[in-house]
């Protein structure tokens, strides 16, 4: 393969996908194609290189040693493809190509986040541009950034990683909660004895580590470790375990009386919400433009 054709890059961005899945198996729902598809697709890809780059077996899947150096080979052209398209989008002043966004689920009930507002923007701006959203936990938008597959990210990070700018955004009040048909429920707010609140069976998330940091917390028993703010929803409505949510997000259940805030004078605690993007990483038209949004929505403009 000398001359580079548009099919040449797709069965690229195929072989990169399932590089990324792990497996054929795995990227049949990134790629939206079936598994003798995807095999044609690699088995076509081999052929044109003259070069095997993975084994499939009984050990799984793996890249051979010339796989490894293409892969690194097409992670270069394909983002170098990205950067020609956008200039060319600049140079006739238009906002194309693709922008690549990851937050964490379920800001959306959150009047503080104007994620939605700024893609609307955007996209008023320009139709061509192709929005990538993806929901990741907080680790996972920062290595999708720093691994040039994520151009920006919105989370509550906790802590900071070289090669990474971080910018505040906003604080999310967040509270601890029960749901009916749990001990608590019933008491009124001033009977909750701290004490017995410490002892509670709690859910936590796997992500905010909050028993390590509010002091009150640290005699709760973790009796279950999520990741996804649904998951712990739904353990607290199971009544049997307390955990911590978002207030905006708690609503929903606090007005059909199907959950409650435990002391929230002295339970009640804040993340902070930042932006992160790539250092060494040139900003695009199209991450600019979301960003302005993004941060005139903040600013109530």
């Amino acid at each position: 393969m000398i001359k580079v054709t548009d099919f040449d890059l797709r069965l690229l961005r195929i072989f990169k996908t399932v590089s990324d899945c792990g497996g054929f198996s795995a990227a049949e729902s990134a790629l939206n194609m079936n598994l003798s598809t995807i095999s044609t697709h690699m088995a076509d890809l081999e052929a044109r290189l003259g070069i095997r780059l993975c084994e499939r077996g009984r050990r799984g899947f793996r890249l051979t040693e010339e796989g490894h150096s293409l892969y690194r080979a097409a992670e270069r052209l394909l983002e170098s493809v990205e950067v020609f398209r956008t200039d060319i989008g600049e140079i006739r002043g238009q906002i194309s190509g693709e922008l690549a966004i990851g937050v964490v689920d379920n800001t959306i009930t959150d009047a503080q986040s104007h994620i939605a507002r700024a893609i609307g923007m955007l996209k008023q701006q320009s139709r061509d541009l192709e929005i990538r959203l993806e929901i990741k936990s907080p680790r996972e938008i920062e290595a999708g950034v720093l691994e040039r597959k994520l151009h920006l990210g919105i989370g509550p990070f906790r802590d900071t990683r070289p090669g990474l700018i971080y910018e505040p955004l906003y604080r999310e009040e967040i509270q601890l909660y029960c749901g009916a048909g749990h001990p608590l429920f019933a008491l009124a707010p001033d009977d909750v004895d701290m004490q017995s609140v410490s002892g509670l069976d709690y859910v936590a998330r796997g992500y905010l580590r909050e028993t390590k940091e509010f002091g009150i917390l640290t005699n709760l028993k973790v009796g279950a470790s999520v990741f996804h703010m649904e998951a712990v929803a739904t353990l607290i409505l199971s009544g049997k375990f307390v955990g911590y949510l978002p207030t905006h997000y708690a609503q929903h259940w606090i007005r059909q009386d199907l959950m409650r805030s435990l002391r929230p004078d002295h339970l009640t605690h804040h993340a902070e919400f930042r932006l992160i993007t790539r250092k060494d990483r040139e900003t695009t038209v199209a991450a600019r433009a979301f960003l302005d949004a993004l941060r005139g929505g903040a600013n109530g403009k």
